[in-house]
């Protein structure tokens, strides 16, 4: 039996809180099925100290980062899978200077190898020095930056390149979320990528909706994001949605389920736009909302994976999303089961909810669509793809 331990940075186990916490949860569910042990260490300190996870966080124990070596000698640790290799690379390191006997090691790339450049664009540095509540010293650190953007981006490269090779390099394998995101990492490293493997994220719940959920679709439009604007540009979506409310739609509902640190922002722009069928009902359980919704937007400057996407297939909701980051197109087959726009296309956007809107066969085809490909991601599916990569080890 193997021992397998997750290590995830600064974050407790919490399954509301993103794909990198459910796939976790996820792990820990499904493999002890196939004879695995598996537990889980959080670090809140930059990997200082270590705490073993329970659901009763007094039950918890604390390892001292000097006692880590030992802690996984002694608990006959296999195998070790890191999180955080699309962020960071100091667990890489750590395993590399610790070089415990028989210990294999996995690094899971959780985001796109395009995640800072796309987040952190000049669009992103523009906004930061143009709105009101900036501060004026990070106005002036805004306008620097955009004046020396094409060093600044460089260098970000440069960062990027430097934490993958380090992942990389230590790893037995290195797991990328979409075979699309392979071009792009060979352009940047110019490695062979070998040792790494494609693994999909699974559903998010284990029932798939049956067909009869289209039944009970409402003239809602569902967002559920984190609000934070640069990466998931709920901006665009406000701004599309005053294109169709001056086109006339104006019996049909925009709900944002979430919660972040540009929601103030956020509802301000709304009141700014005069949008009159805007809801946002902050950090809530999204199943209610994609039972009733029709469609679902997401125009996120990147994501790893877009976990909403499937959860909206899933749910018999179609998924519209701009053409931002490589691992959109594992999930969408444009027109067939959601739909694909350019990128930062606004009118492009909008024109394809008016024709969703618009025409309810072709959307209820497109959601039945959906509801039979996001099998593709079905929970034991991807589990079986972990297991038979652990057992090649």
């Amino acid at each position: 039996m193997k021992s397998i331990i997750y290590i995830i940075w600064s974050e407790r186990l919490n399954v509301q809180r993103g794909g990198v916490h459910r796939i976790i949860h996820i792990l820990m569910q499904y493999l002890p099925k196939y004879g695995y042990m598996v537990r889980y260490l959080y670090t809140e300190d930059t990997y200082q100290t270590f705490h073993l996870y329970d659901a009763d966080i007094e039950k918890e124990i604390t390892i001292p980062l000097s006692g880590m070596r030992q802690y996984l000698i002694d608990n006959h640790c296999d195998l070790l899978i890191g999180q955080d290799g699309g962020f960071f690379s100091k667990l890489s390191e750590l395993v590399a200077e610790w070089k415990i006997p028989g210990m294999k090691y996995i690094t899971e790339f959780h985001n796109s190898i395009l995640l800072m450049e796309k987040v952190f664009s000049r669009h992103y540095w523009h906004w930061v020095s143009n709105m009101p509540t900036t501060p004026i010293h990070v106005k002036w650190l805004a306008r620097l930056r955009l004046l020396m953007y094409p060093l600044w981006l460089k260098r970000c490269r440069q960062s990027v390149l430097d934490n993958f090779l380090v992942n990389y390099r230590v790893a037995d394998i290195l797991i990328l979320l979409s075979k699309y995101e392979i071009p792009e990492i060979q352009k940047l490293t110019g490695t062979d990528l070998l040792r790494c493997k494609v693994i999909n994220n699974p559903l998010s719940w284990e029932k798939v909706a049956d067909a009869k959920i289209l039944q009970q679709k409402k003239k809602q439009v569902l967002i559920v994001s984190r609000l934070y604007n640069p990466e998931k540009r709920i901006d665009r979506a406000l701004k599309i949605w005053k294109i169709l409310e001056q086109r006339g739609f104006v019996d049909w509902k925009l709900i944002i389920v979430g919660a972040g640190v540009h929601e103030e922002y956020l509802q301000g722009l709304s009141e700014e736009l005069a949008l009159k069928n805007v809801t946002f009902t902050g950090r809530q359980d999204p199943i209610p909302y994609y039972r009733d919704a029709a469609l679902f937007m997401m125009t996120s400057a990147v994501e790893g994976w877009g976990l909403t996407l499937t959860e909206s297939m899933q749910t018999g909701v179609v998924p519209i999303a701009f053409d931002s980051y490589p691992a959109l197109h594992d999930i969408i087959t444009d027109g067939y089961d959601g739909c694909i726009i350019p990128d930062d296309d606004l009118e492009a956007y909008a024109d394809c909810m008016v024709e969703l809107m618009c025409n309810r066969e072709n959307r209820e085809r497109i959601a039945k669509n959906g509801l039979e490909s996001c099998r593709r991601f079905e929970i034991n599916r991807i589990v079986e793809q972990w297991v038979k990569l652990i057992e090649s080890l």
